[in-house]
This record gives C-alpha cells, sequence and structure tokens, in this order.
C-alpha cells in the first residue's frame, strides 16, 4: 500500500547560547576586502590582537628627538643622579653608625713621647729657668698637640696636680667632644710618665677643661674630673680608647654640650 507523500519539514532554527555567544550553525562569510586602490600600499594581513589607537600622533619624519635623549638632556640627567647620590648614600650610610673620630688621631700625632722636656725647655721666655710647673705644662703641651692648648699647670708638693686647657674647637660639636676626651687621655699619660720617671706615689689630678661656647663671650669651664691616686697609678690612659676618657675619672662634671 502506498504511503501518501510528506511535505519536507522545515529544518530547526538554532537556540541562542546562555553564555552569549553566537549558535553553532554556518557563518557567514567575510567580505573580501576591496583592492589597493593605484599606487597605495596593500594593507597587512590582520592577525592577533590589535592594540585601540592612541590619542599621540607619530613622530613626524625628520623631527627632533625627545629632550631627554638629546645630549643636553642626557647630561642634565646624569648630572641629576650624581647630586642625588652625592646627597642620600652619605646619609643612608652614615646614619646610625658608630661615632666619627676625632680630628685629631694617634697617627697624626704619631707613637705617644715621654715627657723629657725639648732641649731649650729648662728655661723660660725672659731666659730664667723653668720651674718644675712649667716644665711639665710644656711636656704635657706637647702630648696634647693640636687638639687643646694648656694655660696653666700647678704640682704642689703637698697638693693635687690641677691642669687647666682650652678644648679646640673642630668641624661639629661631636668632633669637638671628641678632642676634649682626646685631650684628656693625652693630659693623663703625661702625668703618668713624669710620676714614673720621678719616682714616689702618683698624686691626685684635678682637669678642668674650658670652652667658648655658642653666645657666650669668654670661655667658661666645661669639664672638670678628678682622677684618685690609685688611678693615676693604675689606669690604662690609651689614647687609642678616648671615647672613655670621661668614664676614666672617679668624679666628673661635664657641661650639657658636651656630653653626647
Amino acid at each position: 500500500m502506498e504511503q501518501p507523500p510528506q511535505s519536507p519539514q522545515e529544518p530547526a532554527r538554532p537556540q541562542p547560547q546562555p553564555w552569549g555567544g553566537q549558535p553553532w550553525g554556518r557563518q557567514r562569510p567575510a567580505e573580501p576586502a576591496s583592492p589597493p586602490a593605484w599606487g597605495e600600499q596593500p594593507r597587512p594581513p590582520q592577525w592577533g590582537y590589535r592594540p585601540p589607537p592612541s590619542g599621540k600622533g607619530s613622530r613626524p619624519p625628520g623631527a627632533p628627538p625627545p629632550w631627554y635623549r638629546q645630549p643636553v638632556g642626557m647630561l642634565l640627567i646624569g648630572a641629576a643622579v650624581v647630586i642625588v647620590l652625592a646627597v642620600i648614600v652619605p646619609a643612608v650610610s652614615g646614619g646610625g653608625g658608630p661615632e666619627e673620630a676625632p680630628t685629631y688621631t694617634t697617627g697624626a700625632f704619631g707613637a705617644p713621647r715621654t715627657t723629657v722636656p725639648p732641649a731649650g725647655a729648662t728655661t723660660s721666655s725672659a731666659g730664667q729657668p723653668a720651674s718644675a710647673d712649667e716644665q711639665l705644662r710644656q711636656a704635657i703641651q706637647d702630648e696634647v698637640g693640636e687638639a687643646g692648648d694648656v694655660t696653666s699647670v700647678t704640682a704642689p708638693a703637698a697638693g693635687p696636680v690641677t691642669v687647666t686647657w682650652q678644648i679646640r674647637p673642630a668641624g661639629s660639636q661631636g668632633l669637638t667632644e671628641n678632642n676634649a676626651r682626646f685631650a684628656v687621655m693625652r693630659i693623663m699619660r703625661a702625668i703618668q710618665e713624669s710620676q714614673l720617671a720621678a719616682g714616689g706615689d702618683a698624686p691626685a689630678v684635678r682637669l678642668i677643661g674650658r670652652y667658648q661656647l655658642a653666645g657666650s663671650s669668654d670661655p667658661v669651664t666645661v669639664v672638670r674630673l678628678r682622677f684618685a691616686p690609685s688611678t693615676v697609678e693604675r689606669a690604662d690612659f690609651d689614647d687609642r680608647d678616648y671615647l672613655r676618657a670621661f668614664e676614666l675619672a672617679d668624679a666628673a662634671v661635664i657641661h650639657p654640650a658636651f656630653r653626647g
């Protein structure tokens, strides 16, 4: 028995995809690119990602390069880098480090000398024989050198040795304080060696350091130290350990400006 002819069924339409893409099916063919006009360069094929066009126009041919690529601009950039490094590197490397060395060190003065007065030092400026105090002052001044000026020395037979000196200023307050400590070690070494050369018991020692502070018209006492005879005899006054100069004293009165 013959079946009646069936009408052809219409194919199902593709359903939209949930992720928003195009349904699977026949893609519309791309329109062919129009051929370039006469004398026009052919366009390169468009492959991969093309960034959106920027608002900056390209540099026209023959235009000078930017300033930072010119010799003068490169020189200015290099000078700025050098200045920044010269300012920042010392600040970073020096911050929080140990205290600066004094302006005058053992190497600058040479090896510690004995307290024997130099030739011609046994006489005063007037041609008279120098007193024992003056000879000791000259010996101490030779030890202290450029770190200070010894103004007076008194060494009575029954009393303590008293030395007064003027602290020399340095490049900064910290270096000036170091000069004061350095001078204390040299003064005490000279007195210690003179006591060993003369024999007998070690004397008590008083040191008075004076300095003209900012705003003052005259020098004032900023360091006052006292050393007992036992300390004078047994302490090691090595100027390489100058930072402990004030601590070696049995009694000390230090101005706040010199307590750094």
